[in-house]
């Protein structure tokens, strides 16, 4: 649509002659934006360096500049990571979920998936506006035939989509490792999606609670496995004198902000005692160390063998617990005591004097392990594993041999991972797996072609654009690999017509069942693809024009009343009717 030209003068006053048109300005903007995306979709993917220039300067104790760059392949952390002063940006880091500034995000409370496919969709869909703009299709036509491409779209997800317990050809692990597709992981694919499935049967879906994630440095990546319970990675066993293992251990969980912890009562500044006698402060040292006898006394009684708390432990208390023979864990993270709750079963106590043995949990194996030596320090890292739970509802897998890029990186796709091996599971609408390898996008393509023919003309037209902007996704993918897009496109879609759980299996390229392959990708994570980028699409296609929002002028002072007009007019009314009341 044009801009008034008037308006456009005022608005961008040194591009008045460059004809900004609108929605063409931000779909170029789009376009630009999604190039660096496109190169990363599909399993033979490309990865970006992403150069951190806000780290300049930075070094470590050996003057070397560190955390300057990072190669990563994964949608969401690109798009993090984009500095887009468009204002369009906005609206793809809005694509992605919930924005949390800072450091107040929180590991695996989000799990993003198919970020990369959303941009590239988005700009397929806008691309192929444009053409349909020049002939005269008003944008609100587009968007229109591009919401009845949706609706197509999400009724063939649901028509399509299988689960393992309804066809024997998939299963779990298969959507699992198409997640890990492109990430090599040391050759351990294979194994690190049975360990995903593993953990989704276990928990479901994973949530920063019920999953986490722990890397270490020593070892190799085949030392990875699955933990049924907790691994503490910022805490250690208090006193040297206490256990560095119990096997079929009793858990208690001491979580309370005022007493969650093992220590005696916090003294103000101003507490003043008078002693009249030097045996009055023996008999008050006395007392206190009754207190602590008795605490430890009654969980001695209930069985507690390891005992974790949120708050501190003195002293007194490590040596009364040490002698024992307890374990005792402190300054454990409210988030870790939830895991541990969810995997062990015990519930955490807010009160040290309500703790009774119904409080407590099972583990099978408490211990206390030295890994590897801190990076520039002589003391060696220790972490405190929980393992062997019966029925967990936390679990966390343990990365071995992760250092570097692959540190940071490994914990989203194995996040993912279980996420796809958990929703092929799930049952209902729109739900389990759906072939993978471009079958999906090929046959909803027709699909919508089809229905295009019973609509009117300008409908159709944007239909069929919605159609090419979905095998636009196929040709980026086998573009990525290598292989011919026009020609493997073109037989994909003559073999998709006979079976539609035809597509294209990679690294190969072989034209084939994928179901048959262990090529699928999960219901949700496609219906989500869909759906953002066509909402992206349609809102860019509404914005017909821009303003300059700078306000200029005497603005309102704090002291006076903004409603202060109307309110005098209330009064004045409120009034008159008294008058007429009395009148009359």
């Amino acid at each position: 649509m044009e801009p008034n030209p008037s308006a456009q003068s005022r608005r961008f006053p040194e591009e008045a002659e460059s004809s900004i048109r609108f929605p063409h300005a931000n779909i170029t903007a789009v376009d630009a934006i999604s190039d660096v995306f496109r190169s990363t979709v599909g399993p033979r993917s490309m990865d970006v360096l992403v150069l951190d220039t806000s780290a300049a300067g930075d070094s470590d104790d050996a003057g070397v500049a560190v955390d300057e760059y990072a190669v990563t392949g994964d949608g969401a952390r690109l798009l993090q990571s984009l500095s887009v002063e468009h204002p369009v940006g906005e609206l793809l880091e809005r694509s992605i979920g919930p924005y949390r500034p800072g450091d107040t995000d929180i590991d695996g409370k989000d799990v993003f998936d198919g970020v990369g496919s959303k941009v590239v969709f988005a700009s397929e869909l806008l691309a192929n506006s444009l053409g349909l703009l020049e002939r005269g299709v008003h944008p609100q036509e587009i968007v229109s035939g591009y919401r009845s491409g949706l609706a197509v779209v999400e009724e063939t997800l649901r028509s399509a989509s299988v689960t393992p317990e309804t066809d024997g050809r998939v299963s779990a692990a298969d959507a699992a490792r198409t997640a890990l597709t492109g990430n090599d992981f040391g050759r351990m694919r294979e194994e690190l999606a049975e360990l995903a499935a593993t953990a989704a049967r276990e928990i479901g879906e994973p949530n920063e609670r019920s999953f986490d994630v722990t890397t270490v440095r020593h070892g190799s990546i085949r030392d990875s496995r699955l933990i049924e319970g907790t691994v503490l990675d910022r805490n250690t066993v208090v006193h040297r004198e206490m256990p560095r293992r119990v096997e079929d251990a009793n858990v208690l969980l001491l979580g309370g902000h005022d007493q969650g912890g093992l220590q005696d009562p916090d003294v103000v500044d101003d507490f003043e005692v008078q002693l009249e006698s030097p045996d009055a402060l023996g008999a008050f040292e006395r007392t206190a160390a009754n207190e602590r006898r008795e605490l430890v006394d009654r969980i001695v009684r209930v069985g507690a063998d390891v005992v974790l708390t949120q708050m501190g432990i003195n002293s007194h208390y490590q040596q009364l617990l040490a002698d024992r023979g307890i374990m005792a864990i402190r300054r454990v993270h409210p988030r870790n005591l939830q895991r541990l709750s969810l995997a062990t079963g015990a519930t955490v106590v807010k009160h040290n004097d309500d703790v009774g043995p119904e409080h407590l949990g099972r583990c099978g194996t408490v211990v206390e392990r030295e890994i590897e030596q801190r990076k520039h320090r002589r003391k060696h890292r220790r972490i405190v594993v929980f393992e062997g739970c019966t029925d967990p509802d936390s679990v966390t897998m343990l990365l071995c041999g992760t250092f570097g890029q692959l540190e940071s990186q490994a914990p989203r796709e194995v996040r993912k991972a279980v996420l796809a091996a958990a929703q092929s599971m799930r049952d209902g609408p729109s739900e389990g797996v759906v072939p993978g390898g471009g079958a999906t996008e090929t046959a909803i393509a027709r699909r919508i072609r089809q229905e295009a023919q019973t609509r009117g003309s300008k409908s159709q037209l944007a239909m069929n654009e919605y159609a090419a902007a979905l095998e636009g996704l196929v040709k980026t993918l086998v573009e990525n690999a290598g292989l011919d897009p026009l020609a493997t496109v073109t037989d994909l879609r003559t073999a998709n017509r006979t079976n539609a759980n035809v597509g294209v299996v990679l690294p190969d390229g072989e034209i084939t069942d994928t179901l048959e392959a262990g090529v699928v990708d999960t219901a949700a994570t496609k219906k989500e693809v869909y759906r953002s980028g066509t909402d992206l699409a349609t809102s860019i296609l509404r914005v017909d024009d821009a303003l300059d929002a700078t306000f200029e002028g005497k603005t309102v002072d704090t002291g006076e009343a903004i409603h202060r007009e109307p309110a005098e007019r209330h009064r004045e009314y409120v009034e008159d009717a008294d008058s007429r009341t009395i009148w009359e």
